[in-house]
């Protein structure tokens, strides 16, 4: 077992695709640690601008969604189905659906990254969502620090599990970011151009919390 400074870092780790991604629009706050001495309001304003969350019951209500279903729910759903016919048969499907579905356009963003993802799919996007959620829902005084703790700790435990590496997990997340973004343009771009560009920024990160820790630390 480690102590809680290892695993904040852990934490931290876990949420390192995800603001590499920029999240809250500001590349200053490039960890999950900074979000404690982020400013309420830019806080506030992410978390309910992206996520629809205004105070405690709406934050509760979105881990809750995140920890129990989250955007793989839907996401396996729609690769179950893709997954039951022949790659033609797959194309044919979506190609027939009207261009201003969205579903057409989820179907697509499924279609591209099902392929290079284990069992654990893009789970790892809300648990990394989770972590920093939790994190803004403290500081915003939404949820207290040992509901994070706890149910932080929880995810982890559940990531460690269902990915085997760092590599693995980093992989779901940005497939998860792909996959949940809004369309622009009703243009999807190339997954493998995506997943390049969002590897290549983790690579350059001087200060990655992941060289720290080890996946299989025993939390």
């Amino acid at each position: 077992m480690i102590g809680i400074v290892k695993r904040r870092i852990y934490y931290s780790a876990m949420t390192d695709a995800l603001f590499v991604d920029d999240p809250l629009n500001d590349p200053s706050i490039r960890s999950l640690n900074l979000l404690g001495v982020t400013s309420r309001d830019a806080l506030d304003h992410w978390i309910y601008r992206r996520h629809r969350v205004k105070d405690a019951y709406t934050c509760n209500k979105k881990l809750k969604w995140l920890l129990y279903e989250g955007h793989r729910l839907e996401y396996n759903s729609l690769k179950n189905c893709l997954s039951a016919m022949p790659a033609t048969e797959r194309s044919k499907y979506i190609a027939s659906l009207p261009d201003s579905s969205e579903h057409k356009s989820k179907l697509m963003r499924v279609d591209k990254i099902m392929p290079f993802l284990g069992s654990g799919g893009i789970a790892a996007y809300d648990y990394a969502l989770y972590l920093a959620l939790a994190q803004t829902g403290v500081r915003l005084g939404y949820i207290t620090i040992r509901e994070a703790r706890v149910f932080s700790h929880e995810i982890a435990r559940i990531a460690q599990r269902q990915y085997v590496s760092w590599d693995e997990y980093n992989v779901g997340c940005i497939a998860g970011m792909y996959y949940s973004a809004p369309p622009e343009g009703g243009e999807v771009m190339p997954y493998s151009t995506y997943n390049q560009y969002m590897i290549t920024r983790l690579l350059a990160r001087r200060f990655s919390a992941k060289k720290l820790i080890g996946w299989q630390t025993r939390l």
